[in-house]
């Protein structure tokens, strides 16, 4: 059985992600990884040689469009070439302790079942961590099988489900667009139902904002705000700079008093503990730039 890990970067210096360890993790658990390179060239060269990286590179727009998030999966989804696929953010991780576990469970799936999900657990800060639910960032490679819109869960455009149509999508005006000649870039969106999934039980690592320093928070917080209503028509995430930085303290501060575990540094995926060991007060992990 081969395994593809599918993942996304941007410009991940400026961004501030960990993402040399995060591909070294990706390298020593799969057979091939494919990343989508949205921003400037990278260079691994020096991080050693990774001759089962594969490069697809796909401009990505400082004031972005939800639809993106698909369109730049689908892109690196078509270089795969594993019977199974795990999407992964490029600030997640899998634990080594579970490598050889991800792919005795995935070899034994039922037949009927398409997808796998894993838990998510969530970094917040001062050492706390919550658990999500099943997310589904595993499934078979095929070719019924797109990121797209769940007409069950309308929000997931990064989740596979198995097609059942295609929705045109104005790539310009960041709307469903049917007439217009200021159209001009269109996109394919694929649209259908969530598939059936299988329960792994295993658990992957999501360090988002870990390591980001305040004015970056601001910044990329608010074109996560613009780009949520462009496509939606609301302001969920709040209509100006300062709002969206408020949601987002607040969202923090709820999920840190809610979050039920600790950690300690050897709980860690290997490849990021160094990076958490020296984790500064500059960076939202260590204790939310003591603002909450």
């Amino acid at each position: 059985m081969k395994i593809s890990i599918l993942t996304t970067i941007t410009n991940p210096e400026e961004r501030q992600d960990k993402w040399i360890e995060a591909l070294s993790c990706y390298y020593d658990l799969a057979d091939e990884v494919v990343v989508v390179n949205g921003g400037s060239p990278v260079y691994t060269d020096s991080h050693g040689p990774w001759e089962k990286i594969k490069f697809v590179n796909l401009p990505w727009s400082y004031n972005w469009n939800w639809i993106e998030l698909p369109r730049h999966l689908n892109a690196g989804l078509k270089k795969c070439t594993g019977d199974w696929i795990i999407k992964l953010d490029i600030d997640q991780f899998i634990h080594e302790k579970d490598f050889e576990r991800v792919r005795k469970v995935l070899a034994q799936v039922p037949e009927d079942c398409d997808v796998a999900t894993f838990q998510k657990m969530s970094m917040v800060y001062g050492k706390k961590y919550y658990q999500k639910g099943g997310r589904e960032i595993a499934f078979r490679n095929k070719p019924y099988i797109r990121f797209g819109k769940n007409l069950d869960k309308p929000t997931d455009l990064c989740f596979p489900v198995k097609v059942t149509s295609y929705e045109k999508v104005c790539l310009d005006c960041f709307n469903d667009a049917t007439k217009g000649d200021f159209c001009r870039i269109w996109y394919k969106l694929p649209v259908g139902r969530q598939l059936k999934t299988f329960k792994t039980g295993i658990s992957y690592w999501n360090y988002d904002y870990t390591f980001k320093a305040q004015d970056f928070v601001k910044e990329e917080f608010w074109r996560f705000s613009q780009a949520y209503y462009r496509y939606f028509k609301k302001w969920t995430f709040g209509r100006t700079k300062r709002k969206a930085f408020q949601v987002f303290l607040n969202m923090m501060k709820g999920r840190h008093d809610r979050a039920p575990y600790t950690y300690t540094l050897k709980d860690h995926p290997k490849y990021i503990r160094e990076a958490i060991k020296n984790l500064t007060k500059e960076q939202f992990g260590l204790n939310a730039w003591g603002l909450l």
